[in-house]
Formats: C-alpha cells, sequence, structure tokens
C-alpha cells in the first residue's frame, strides 16, 4: 500500500558549478517515505525522513532522491528510456540500472540504504528480474536545469516481480 502522506515544501534552488550536477538544496524541504513486506531489500521494513533530511538533485540521466538522517540513509535512483529525459508519467517495468551505467532501453531505477548498525544494502539485480514501477506526478526544472519540483510514488520488487514489494513517495518543491 502507498502511504498517502502529503507533504507542503518550498525551497530554494541552486547549482553546484564546477561538477555540473544540478540539486536542490538550501533549505531543504520534502519528504521521503517507504513501507516495505517482510522480506524486501535494500530498503527494509518502514522509514520516514523530513524536509532537512532531504535532497533532490539529478545527474547523468538520473533523478536522485537522497535522504540521510545521519544514523541511516536511503537514495532512491529515477530514469527514464535511452535517449529521453524523466517527465511526468507512469514508467513501468523499469529496470535496475546501475550508477555507472549508461541509460537502458527501459526506465532504470536504483535502490540503496544504509544504516549505522547494517552496512549498506542495495537493490543488487543479481538475478536480473529486479523491477519496479514508479509515477512521476510532478516534475519541473528551473531554466539552468536545477530541479524545482518532484511528485513520485513507486513499487519495487528487487527480488523479482513476483517478490515481495517496497511501495514509497517522494515530494519536493522550490
Amino acid at each position: 500500500m502507498v502511504l498517502r502522506r502529503v507533504l507542503v515544501v518550498a525551497a530554494a534552488a541552486c547549482l553546484v558549478g564546477t561538477t555540473g550536477v544540478a540539486t536542490a538544496q538550501a533549505d531543504p524541504q520534502g519528504g521521503f517515505t517507504y513501507s516495505s513486506e517482510a522480506g524486501a531489500h535494500a530498503f527494509v521494513g518502514s522509514a520516514s525522513w523530513d524536509a532537512d533530511q532531504l535532497s533532490v538533485w539529478e545527474y547523468d540521466g538520473a533523478v536522485k532522491v537522497d535522504a540521510d538522517g545521519g544514523w541511516d540513509w536511503a537514495r532512491l535512483e529515477l530514469s527514464a528510456p535511452a535517449g529521453q529525459e524523466l517527465h511526468v508519467g507512469t514508467y513501468t517495468g523499469a529496470r535496475f540500472r546501475g550508477q555507472t551505467e549508461p541509460q537502458l532501453t527501459t526506465a532504470g531505477f536504483a535502490a540503496f540504504r544504509g544504516t549505522q548498525a547494517d552496512g549498506t544494502q542495495a537493490c543488487d539485480d543479481v538475478a536480473g528480474d529486479a523491477t519496479a514501477d514508479f509515477t512521476v506526478a510532478d516534475l519541473a526544472r528551473a531554466a539552468d536545469g536545477t530541479l524545482t519540483d518532484l511528485d513520485t510514488t513507486f513499487v519495487l520488487h528487487c527480488s523479482g516481480p513476483a517478490g515481495p514489494a517496497t511501495t514509497g513517495e517522494a515530494h519536493f518543491h522550490g
């Protein structure tokens, strides 16, 4: 079940000049939540991060949502099929896309979760059957490419389409 928590957010946008990475920060606002069925990974159990723990940015064709609570963190990456830019819409059958891999012919995703107690977990696609469906309800970029708005919901199946699911959502508005 997708959590239906609505967060109203506002943030100033800035561009990290020398790296070419568009990022939205300064007084960060937003929210990221997820809930997983038993046996799901990389996101385990349930978690929620508040406005001051969230950054949303775009690099190498992927929109990245970083949540960092100090003790624990999570990253969700979403990308459109090769040759396209992520936009408002529903993407089904997304495949795992490693951070150094080029865009895929399908939509792509990656999920990482870390805690000081358990180390880092990844939605690794060892068997080649990790899938995700996600909907981007709002996505806006400033003239300089900085992300200013993002509303997305997602369902991840890191152990294959019939495996345990993780559902969640991320919101950012600047």
